[in-house]
C-alpha cells in the first residue's frame, strides 16, 4: 500500500467512506483511554459518559437503542474488554458494524443477564442468532461483578471468550464479507446500566506491505480533506445530512451558481488501496468514484478511471433512453462492464456497499459481497 506523489482519489457520491493506509499501528491500540469519549462516536439518545475512568452506558428518559462506536473501522483484530452489569445489564458489543440513527448493521457478541446467551453471536435486522454458547457455559458469567470478554475475528472466523472460557467458534462467510466499527450497545426497555473498562484491540491484519489500518475519508461528521476538483473548497451542492455526505440536487439546479459539483479527497494521496463504501441513490440517481485522478484537466472522466453508480433498475425507464453494460453500476466506465450473472443491486434509496481493490498486477470492483469486475491496470 504506498502512497503516490501525484494522484488523489476523485468522489462523486453519497455514502461512508474510508481506505487502507499504510501506516503502521502498535500492537495494541487502546480504544478507551479512561479520560474522555475521544475516538468514539454516539448513535441515539441514552447516556454514554465516563466516571472514575471507566465508561459508562446508561437508559436515557426515551429507554431506546443506543450504540457508541469506534471513529475507525477495524477488520481482522483480537478485541478485549472487561464490563459490569448494573441493572438489567442487557448490552453487547457490535463489530463490523455501521449504524444510521439507531439502526444497526453487523453482528453483536451479547452481553446480557444469565441464561441470555452471553457470548453468543446476534446478527441485527437479518439472520437473528447465528449460534448460542451451550447452556453450562452460561455460569462463566459474573452478574453484577467484572467480567473479561473476548472476541477474536479473523475472516469469516469468529470466536469469543467470557472470562476464559471460550463461548462460541463459528465459521460464517457474510461476517467475513463485513467492514464497520466497533460499537457497544445499551438495550431498549430503559432501567438499564452497564460500566466498561480496559477495552484494548490488537490489529491481525497482514499485508505485504505489513500491518495495515482502516483510516475514514469521511467520518460522518465533517468535510475535512475535502474540496472540489481543480478547486480549493468544497461546493455548496455538498453537505452532511443524518452522518451521509449528500449532494443537494435543487443547489445544483441553481443557474447563478458558478463551480464545479465534482469532489475530490485531497488531504492524502494513494497508490496501492482498498477502498469501502456505502451509497445510496434516488430515483433515477447517476453518480460515480473516480480513483488514481490527476487535476489540471476540464473532467475527472478525462483521466481517471471511474467505478459506475446508478439506479439501473430505473434509470431507463425515468430518462427513456437504453443503457450499454459499460454503463451501469459497478462497471470501469466506457472499459469494463459488470458480471451481470455476480451483480446484486438494491432499490433506490436503499444502501449498497461497494470496494475497489487497487494493486500493481490486478483492480477488482466489488458490489454488495460480490466481485463483479477485474482487470489488469494500466
Amino acid at each position: 500500500m504506498r502512497k503516490s506523489c501525484n494522484r488523489a482519489i476523485g468522489i462523486f457520491l453519497i455514502g461512508v467512506l474510508i481506505l487502507t493506509s499504510c501506516k503502521p499501528i502498535d500492537e495494541s491500540i487502546v480504544l478507551f483511554n479512561g479520560q474522555d469519549l475521544d475516538g468514539w462516536v454516539n448513535y441515539g439518545e441514552e447516556l454514554w459518559y465516563v466516571d472514575n475512568g471507566e465508561l459508562i452506558c446508561e437508559s436515557g428518559p426515551k429507554a431506546q437503542y443506543g450504540y457508541l462506536t469506534t471513529k475507525k473501522f477495524y477488520d481482522d483484530f483480537e478485541l478485549t474488554l472487561e464490563f459490569k452489569q448494573e441493572a438489567n445489564g442487557d448490552s453487547g458489543v457490535f463489530f463490523r458494524s455501521t449504524v444510521e440513527g439507531t439502526l444497526v448493521n453487523g453482528w453483536q457478541v451479547e452481553v446480557a443477564p444469565p441464561g441470555l446467551h452471553t457470548g453468543g453471536i446476534y446478527e441485527s435486522y437479518g439472520r437473528g442468532w447465528l449460534i448460542q454458547p451451550d447452556p453450562e457455559k452460561d455460569k462463566a458469567l459474573k452478574m453484577g461483578d467484572w467480567n473479561e470478554m473476548k472476541i477474536r475475528a479473523v475472516g469469516s472466523s469468529i470466536t469469543t471468550w467470557l472470562n476464559g472460557m471460550e463461548m462460541i467458534d463459528i465459521e460464517d462467510d457474510k461476517i467475513g464479507e463485513g467492514k464497520g466499527a466497533i460499537a457497544l450497545q445499551i438495550h431498549d426497555g430503559g432501567g438499564i446500566k452497564v460500566r466498561w473498562r480496559n477495552i484494548r484491540l490488537t490489529s491481525l491484519n497482514e499485508t505485504k506491505a505489513g500491518i495495515s489500518e482502516w483510516q475514514y475519508l469521511f467520518d460522518g461528521i465533517n468535510t475535512d480533506g475535502w474540496r472540489a476538483y481543480n478547486g480549493d473548497v468544497l461546493p455548496p451542492q455538498w453537505f452532511i445530512e443524518d452522518g451521509a455526505l449528500t449532494f443537494d440536487t435543487d443547489l445544483k439546479l441553481e443557474s447563478e451558481f458558478e463551480g464545479g459539483k465534482d469532489i475530490i479527497y485531497s488531504a492524502e494521496e494513494f497508490d496501492n488501496f482498498e477502498l469501502y463504501m456505502e451509497w445510496k441513490l434516488p430515483p433515477g440517481g447517476n453518480t460515480g468514484i473516480f480513483y488514481h485522478l490527476k487535476e489540471g484537466y476540464d473532467e475527472p472522466p478525462d483521466v481517471s478511471p471511474e467505478y459506475q453508480l446508478l439506479d439501473d433498475l430505473q434509470w431507463e425507464a425515468i430518462n427513456n433512453a437504453t443503457l450499454e453494460e459499460w454503463q451501469k453500476t459497478g462497471a470501469d466506465y466506457a472499459m469494463y462492464p459488470a458480471d451481470t450473472t455476480q451483480k446484486i443491486i438494491k432499490s433506490a434509496g436503499e444502501w449498497n456497499t461497494s470496494k475497489i481493490l487497487f494493486t500493481p498486477e490486478l483492480v477488482e470492483h466489488w458490489l454488495n459481497g460480490k466481485k463483479i469486475v477485474s482487470f489488469v491496470p494500466w
